[in-house]
């Protein structure tokens, strides 16, 4: 299911946080954010594996921007599940 970010990180600024590349966050997780066995937490490791992040030190300097991203992921699944009718 994470494979869903690949277009995503494929593009050379996806930790620039520049507004064209959260749009493409965004959309990929629009694809998966509904599903029962998404897990933000789950999303982040494979971010990490997939761009060569091997520890959670923050030493890596795409750290910070992969920690944003699953704080904005888990907003969103925590916003449809508690506005879910």
């Amino acid at each position: 299911m994470y494979q869903a970010f690949d277009s995503f990180l494929n593009v050379e600024t996806w930790f620039t946080s520049n507004p064209n590349d959260e749009r493409r966050f965004y959309l990929c997780l629009q694809g998966v954010v509904r599903d029962e066995d998404f897990n933000p937490d789950a999303m982040g490791d494979y971010i990490r594996r997939k761009v060569g992040v091997t520890s959670r030190d923050g030493s890596h300097p795409f750290e910070m921007t992969i920690n944003n991203l699953v704080r904005q992921a888990w907003a969103v699944r925590d916003y449809l599940q508690y506005t879910r009718e």
